[in-house]
């Protein structure tokens, strides 16, 4: 007896893009791309404002999350408004 199998998709690692505004110090660009989640570097960032880990979002979102990010009253529009404060203070 034969067994059926049905083969392995494979989709590869998901890629998501930060979507918020850039981060003064350098350690963080609008739009930058990451596959295999998010790097080292970035832990203390997220540990001081966890709203930016908020604004990372698959590709095939990003123009939904830009939208959304523009309209008053949205989580994403928050999360922008929060980002964009935490930089005034003087993220570092």
């Amino acid at each position: 007896m034969t067994k059926k199998t049905t083969p392995a998709t494979t989709t590869g690692p998901e890629r998501v893009i930060y979507c918020g505004p850039s981060i003064p110090s350098g350690s963080l660009k609008q739009y930058t791309v990451y596959k295999n989640g998010l790097p080292e570097h970035l832990t203390s960032l997220l540990e001081k404002c966890p709203e930016i880990k908020e604004l990372f979002v698959p590709i095939a979102d990003l123009a939904k999350t830009q939208t959304a990010i523009k309209q008053p009253g949205s989580i994403f529009y928050r999360h922008y408004q929060i980002v964009q404060q935490f930089c005034r203070k003087g993220a570092d």
